[in-house]
Order: structure tokens, then sequence, then C-alpha cells
């Protein structure tokens, strides 16, 4: 038997596709339809646009040669899902949306996944927020808060449009000493930056034990992990908490905040942050926040996803 807080060791097939930079948001949003052990993408084809690099000046040199009008797109499935029909997936739906691509494949162990990437991570400005990978060293400046983060197998590294939306909207949003629920914590970004913006403590929850473990870790690299209650929980099926929440946050997709909505709504006096809403699904998660009594604040709005704050 599986005991809380062990993870299963497991061998994930790497899909590799070579496309177009321009293709990879479409790219990507297929890609997530499928059941993913992970994805990373290397696209530099913003590289200078990046907040930090601006602010420094320099690049690596082998990162200014990498060729900035094409991308590559790593997809990871674990073992029991059958990477033959992922690739017909892909093939079928890139070629329905007529992206032109190239696709290889290879098996890796865990441990390989789980650090191939991390030379793609780089810290990442998101207004007062850097977030910084536990394995690089970064120089803050003084009006800047330090997130350390190791994502492990977890989601949530900033990077996305999606998390970065979130970060956004906790700066703007959670106020010292409020309470703030987190669904679906992932890697425990989201909760750790509304600590750091004053929260007073952070419920966490996910259906993945092992996002449960790596949110802690995280939380105890920024010395916060007392201010932390993070605990395996499916809002759909099980009993939500019986607290009243400042702030309520959810990075899923449309489907499931939609679904979670009924729950969410009594436990929330504040702001509900939804993100992972593709701009296609933006209006069916609108007329459920209204359904539910929830008035929309703000959209934000970053290639092709949305983060919208009701209350």
């Amino acid at each position: 038997m599986l005991k809380y807080g062990e993870v299963l060791k497991m061998t994930y097939s790497e899909i590799m596709i070579e496309l177009a930079s321009t293709d990879v948001q479409k790219a990507s949003d297929i890609a997530t339809m499928l059941n993913l052990g992970g994805m990373y993408i290397e696209d530099y084809s913003d590289l200078m646009e990046n907040e930090i690099v601006k602010q420094v000046g320099i690049v690596d040199e082998e990162l200014l040669q990498k060729d900035k009008t094409q991308a590559i797109m790593h997809v990871y499935i674990d073992e029991n899902t059958s990477i033959e029909d992922c690739i017909a997936f892909i093939e079928e739906r890139f070629s329905s949306e007529n992206i032109k691509y190239l696709i290889s494949r290879n098996k890796i162990n865990e441990e390989d996944y789980s650090t191939s990437w991390k030379k793609y991570y780089k810290p990442i400005k998101i207004d007062d927020i850097v977030v910084v990978p536990e394995w690089e060293k970064y120089e803050p400046k003084t009006d800047e808060k330090i997130l350390v983060i190791d994502p492990g197998m977890a989601f949530g590294t900033g990077t996305h449009e999606t998390t970065s939306m979130c970060i956004e909207a906790i700066q703007q949003y959670v106020k010292n000493d409020d309470e703030i629920f987190d669904v679906g914590t992932g890697s425990g970004i989201l909760s750790i930056t509304a600590l750091l913006c004053g929260a007073k403590s952070v419920t966490a929850v996910d259906i993945d034990q092992n996002a449960i473990k790596v949110a802690y870790e995280n939380a105890e690299l920024n010395n916060v992990e007392n201010k932390l209650d993070a605990y395996p929980l499916d809002i759909l099926t099980q009993q939500a908490p019986d607290k009243i929440f400042n702030v309520i946050t959810a990075n899923i997709v449309a489907d499931v905040i939609i679904a979670i909505l009924p729950k969410i709504k009594p436990l929330l006096n504040g702001f509900f942050i939804a993100s992972g809403i593709i701009t296609e699904r933006a209006e069916d998660v609108k007329k459920a926040l209204s359904e539910n009594g929830l008035e929309i604040v703000e959209i934000k709005e970053k290639k092709g996803w949305n983060c919208i704050i009701s209350k």
C-alpha cells in the first residue's frame, strides 16, 4: 500500500515536437488535452522581452544563438498511458490546425524527467514578485519579494500565463491578514505568493498527494510553512473546508472551475481568482459566475488564456 508522502517511481515517454514559435499557443492547448505527466516548452522568440533580461541587460551567449523562430515542446506521458494514442491524437489535431511539426519520442526515468527541465527555468519577475528556482542565484532589488521554488513533478513555476496572471492578481487583491483557499495548489506557488503578500494563512488542497508534499517543501524554502495547511482533497466529491475565506484561487481549467462554483461560493467573503481558462471558454465561465451570484471585477488575458477575478 502506498503511504502518504510516498511517490511511485515511474517511467515516462517523452514526445519532442519541433514547430514554429507562432504555433506554440495552439499546440500547447492541444497537448494539455492529453493525460500529461508534464510538459515544458523551449521558446526563445520573446527572450529579450523577459523582465529579468531587460533589467540585467545581459544574456547567456548560448541562449542568444537559439533559433527564435522555432520552439520545442517536451511532452511527458506516464507509463500507464498509450504513447501511440497520444501521438495519433497530436498528429490529427495538429493537422486540423495546419500546424507544421517534426515529432520524436524517447523513454526516460522519473529521476531524469524531474531534473531535465531545470536548465530551461530561470528567474521570472511578475510585478513585485520574482520567482527564483531553488538552484539559481539571484540578488533582489530592495522593492522585490523573492519566491524560491522547486516545482518537482507538480504544476506551477510561474512561467505559464495562467500562473503569472494569478500571481499578478494575488498581489492586487490579497491584503494583510487575509485567509486564503488555494484549490489545486500544485507546486504551492500561489499559496506562497499570498503569504508573501501578507496573508494570515492559506488552506491549500490538491487531488495529487505528491503536489501536497511539493507545496510544503516550497513553503519551507520561503519560511512560510507554519502558515500553510495543505492536504489532499477532491473538492468535487469531498467535503469542502468549514471556513470562510477572503480570497479563493483556482488555477485549473474552465470545466472544473464551473463545476466547483457551487462549493466555492458559500466559502467566499471577498475575491475569487480563477485562471486556466482558454479564451474560447471564457464566456462559459463568466455565465457560471453570474449564475452563482458572483460579480466580475476584472479579466486578465495573455496569449489566449484568461484569469477572471470576481466577488
